[in-house]
Parts: structure tokens; C-alpha cells; sequence
């Protein structure tokens, strides 16, 4: 019972963080083309779908209640089709992945949209027909290739993502940021799509990525890689994401050959090929390893491979590179334990006791000199600091005062530059009527990045000291 308590507690926090066949595919686009008369025209003016610019809010015509941010690319027009990426935010702002990878999508040729109803915590029946919906409205309306639609995803929206292509033969690919498990149990998977994870090496669900790529999806008929990234638990940058456009973008040559486009792969592949070369010259076996490993995948059936191939195949016997692997099972194993340690402390140990072990940690950090256990570390901090945040935001919900105070210092300590942390410390002030204390909180929280005037705006915990001058100081100071 307490391992599966452990377990439930687990799954909790990272779903928090924050007829298949290509026939049957083309038969439901040409179905869908022929029975609508005109694609609507986001091209004039004075419509609400401008190219070239992001729109906030769409609303589905299906249901009122459901709407999405756009992005179209200034080549869009209705003579012709595009690859449609749809994201999903764990927090259902649709118009963050959107504003994020414009140029992205501008550079491919892609439409993106967001969903601005899928967020955390909703159940798998709500979170279907949420993106059916969604899927629905942008196929009618926008002239999408049908052939070509993926599936986008940060943290719990990546959960979200991967489990609606692994049901929907519609869908050609995935990349999933920040997380890939799925969030509901298939009994049928469907396994003819690609699969790409991105994942920041200080990511708390890094594991989970690396397990995801080396053994849960290996030996499937998916075409499957990851990319790792200096970085936390966070949607990639524009420079990370670019490699996924380009994933799709090579899955897509191999599918129509017609399309590839020989120049351009050799001005991408060269250079790939030289850093293979630097790494086996600096004796870097290991970052050899992986890099052909990514490599192949990649370019498999696009490209001469025969020296990634030859330099891939004598490193899986190589002493070094087995150690490697080795260690990095036991570096899995240690980092699984010490989250179950940290997650009984959470139910029994006191304020000095996790002083203590928070001060271990960051000490850590500064002296160890194994790199990987470095990560390791950054990656519990990261844990922990979402485990008190879930805590805080709990109890505060269910209007624990007490819980709520000590889960608070509890978060300032594990991640004292989170503005989340003073922000909520803030709210917890403004309930118990104390507003000098709920004002340097928030003049902390945005010292510390805070920058979500709407979000201070509507938030009726600080009604009572909305209408004084410190209050009003706030906003000027946010950037």
C-alpha cells in the first residue's frame, strides 16, 4: 500500500508538470475536402485570422465554450495544403507554444495552433473530446494536409499529445517536451507514427524520457529519437524546437521521395558528421555514441550512413561506452530512490530536517565533481520544488492555513529564486489579513521574475488591498 501511495503521489506531481493505415488516412481527407464548399479565407483584413501574426483566440464553432491561439504562415492560402502542428499546454494557454515557434512555423511553412481548453487535471474522456473538437474545427475551416498533422506537447500536455496520437490514425508524429507517459492506459496502442522527446538534462522527468526512448518504445514500429538540452522542466527554446521541424521534415522526405531535397540535407548532415568526428578525435566515446545513435534516426534512408553505422556498431561493444550505460542505470536507480525518501519526508519530517537536507543537496551541487550526479541533484531540486508547489497551491485551495504556512516556507527554501513561491506566500498573507506582509511578497515575487499582471488583476484573494497606493505601485514595477 505505501509503495503504491508513493507511486499515485509520483504520477500526480509529473501529470501536474505543469484505423491508422495512409489509405484510410487520404480517404478522410478527400471526404472531408469534398464536402466542404469553400475553406474560410484567414487571409482579408478585416477577418480575424490575419497571416503573419498570432491570434489569441479562436473560437470552435462547434462549442462556443472551446477556443485556440493561430499561427499562419504568410504563404497561407486556400489553393493549396500545410502541415498543421497542434500544442498543448499544461495550463491551456494556447498562445504560449504558438508565440513561441511563429518563426518556426513561418521558416517550414507550418500552421500551429494551441488549445486553450486542455490543461492538467482534467480526465481522459474531457481531454478527447477537447481536442476532437479542436481537431474538427481547424481541419473544416483551415486548409490543412491531412496527411500531415502533429501533435505537440509540454509536460502534462505532453502526456496529453503522446496519448492522442497513440489512439488517432490521423495523427503522422509527436514530439513530446517535457514528459511522454502516456495519461490514460490503451489497450490497443497504435505504433505506425513517429515519436520525438525534448527534455532539458535538469529536468526532474528526465529519467522518465531516457527510460521512454531506450526501452519503452524500442522494438516498436515507431520511428522514435530524443533530444537533450541544457535546461529544466520548460517548453525548448526555438533553437531546440527548430530540430523537431526538422524531424518532421525528414520523416516527411522519407515518406515522398519526390521531396527530398539533397542540397539541404548535406548542408544539415555535414556538420553532424564533423562533430561525430571531433567527439571519436577527443576520445569522447560515449558522446560519440549517442550522437550516431540520434544520428540515424534522424537520417535513416536519406543520406550515406555507412560511416555513422560502422562507428555506432564498434562502440556497442566498447568497454567505455558499456560503462557508461551502466552507470547511467545506477545514476536511474539513485535518483528514483532519493525521490521516495524526499516523498516520505514530505509526510513526516520537520522544517530543520529539510534545512538540512536542502543545504546537503546545494552542497552537493557545488563540490561534486561527477557531472552526471550534478544533474542528478539539480533534478531532485527541481522535484522537490514542484512537490511544494503542488502542496502549497493544495492546501491553500482547500483553505489549510497552517499546511498552507509551512509548505510555503518549505518552497522558498527548496527554490528561493521562484517567484511562484512569494507569489503564493502573497496570497496566503492577503487570507490571513496580514497586507504589509502580502505587499513585500509580492514586491519579492516580481525581484524575482514575476510578470503576470492579469493574473494579479483577477485574483480576488488581494481584493481587500486592491484599492491601496502600495498595491497600486505593484504594477508599475512589473516588466
Amino acid at each position: 500500500m505505501k509503495f503504491r501511495s508513493i507511486f499515485i503521489f509520483f504520477v500526480a506531481i509529473t501529470l501536474f508538470s505543469c484505423s491508422s493505415g495512409n489509405d484510410k488516412q487520404k480517404n478522410v481527407a478527400d471526404e472531408i475536402k469534398d464536402t466542404i464548399i469553400q475553406k474560410e479565407n484567414f487571409v482579408r483584413k478585416d477577418f480575424f485570422g490575419e497571416r503573419g501574426k498570432v491570434v489569441e483566440h479562436i473560437t470552435c464553432k462547434s462549442d462556443d465554450s472551446q477556443s485556440y491561439a493561430m499561427y499562419l504562415p504568410s504563404t497561407y492560402s486556400v489553393e493549396k495544403t500545410f502541415p498543421l502542428v497542434i500544442a498543448f499546454d499544461p495550463h491551456g494557454t494556447g498562445k504560449l507554444p504558438v508565440s513561441m515557434y511563429t518563426e518556426l512555423s513561418e521558416k517550414y511553412g507550418y500552421i500551429i495552433v494551441g488549445s486553450n481548453n486542455s490543461k492538467n487535471g482534467q480526465t481522459w474522456k474531457e481531454t478527447k473530446s477537447i481536442s476532437e473538437t479542436l481537431l474538427n474545427d481547424v481541419t473544416i475551416r483551415l486548409s490543412v494536409n491531412m496527411d500531415r498533422i502533429y501533435l505537440l506537447g509540454f509536460s502534462g500536455g505532453a502526456r496529453v499529445a503522446n496519448t492522442l496520437t497513440m489512439t488517432n490514425g490521423a495523427i503522422a508524429g509527436v514530439i513530446c517536451c517535457g514528459a511522454a507517459t502516456p495519461i490514460a492506459e490503451i489497450a490497443t496502442p497504435r505504433n505506425n507514427y513517429s515519436f520525438l522527446g525534448l527534455i532539458g538534462n535538469e529536468d526532474f522527468n528526465y529519467t522518465e524520457m531516457r527510460k521512454y526512448d531506450l526501452v519503452d518504445i524500442a522494438g516498436h514500429n515507431i520511428k522514435h529519437s530524443l533530444i537533450t538540452f541544457d535546461g529544466k522542466h520548460e517548453w525548448p527554446a526555438k533553437e531546440i524546437m527548430e530540430e523537431a521541424y526538422w524531424w518532421l521534415e525528414l520523416n516527411q522526405m522519407r515518406k515522398k521521395s519526390a521531396i527530398k531535397n539533397d542540397t539541404l540535407l548535406a548542408k544539415r548532415f555535414q556538420p553532424v558528421v564533423r562533430q561525430i568526428e571531433t567527439y571519436q578525435e577527443n576520445k569522447q566515446l560515449f558522446e560519440t555514441y549517442q550522437l550516431c545513435r540520434k544520428t540515424i534516426a534522424f537520417y535513416d534512408g536519406l543520406v550515406d550512413l555507412s560511416y555513422c553505422f560502422s562507428t555506432f556498431k564498434s562502440l556497442q561493444a566498447n568497454a567505455e561506452v558499456d560503462k557508461a550505460l551502466k552507470s547511467e542505470g545506477m545514476i536511474w536507480t539513485k535518483e528514483e530512490n532519493l525521490k521516495i525518501y524526499y516523498y516520505n519526508g514530505f509526510q513526516k519530517e520537520n522544517y530543520s530536517w529539510w534545512a538540512k537536507e536542502i543545504s546537503s543537496l546545494n552542497q552537493n551541487i557545488k563540490t561534486e565533481k561527477n557531472k552526471e550526479l550534478v544533474l542528478l541533484y539539480k533534478r531532485i531540486l527541481n522535484y522537490l520544488s514542484l512537490a511544494a508547489y503542488m502542496q502549497v497551491s493544495g492546501n491553500l485551495q482547500q483553505k489549510n492555513i497552517v499546511a498552507s504556512d509551512y509548505y510555503c516556507k518549505l518552497y522558498t527554501l527548496i527554490d528561493p529564486e521562484n517567484s511562484e513561491a512569494y507569489y503564493l506566500t502573497a496570497e496566503l498573507n492577503a487570507i490571513k489579513g496580514k497586507s504589509v506582509e502580502a505587499i513585500n511578497s509580492l514586491n519579492t515575487a516580481i525581484k524575482k521574475g514575476f510578470s503576470d499582471k492579469s493574473r494579479l488583476q483577477s485574483d480576488s484573494v488581494f481584493n481587500k488591498i486592491r484599492n491601496a497606493k502600495e498595491f497600486e505601485n505593484i504594477f508599475s514595477k512589473i516588466k
